[in-house]
């Protein structure tokens, strides 16, 4: 018996997971080059996304409550 595995590609800057509420940030988990993840955290003021602190976990991020598409939408579009 033959199974067929999708596969989705890694690139790097690939959003893996989120945008999650995290205490009072926004955060998400990033493919980079080395096939590893990288948890940014967004910035309202810039309207950008950068690295996060060290004391924010993989796992921290993983349990975190998504954020729906419409209030995200709402969040990114603030000056």
């Amino acid at each position: 018996m033959k199974a067929q595995m999708m596969r989705v590609e890694t690139l790097p800057g690939r959003v893996l997971l989120g945008p999650k509420k995290l205490r009072n940030a926004y955060v998400r988990i990033v493919s980079q080059r080395d096939g590893s993840g990288r948890i940014e955290r967004y910035d309202p003021a810039l309207c950008n996304w950068s690295p996060a602190l060290e004391s924010v976990t993989f796992s921290e991020v993983w349990s975190a409550p998504s954020v729906s598409a419409m209030a995200w939408a709402d969040i990114d579009r603030k000056p």
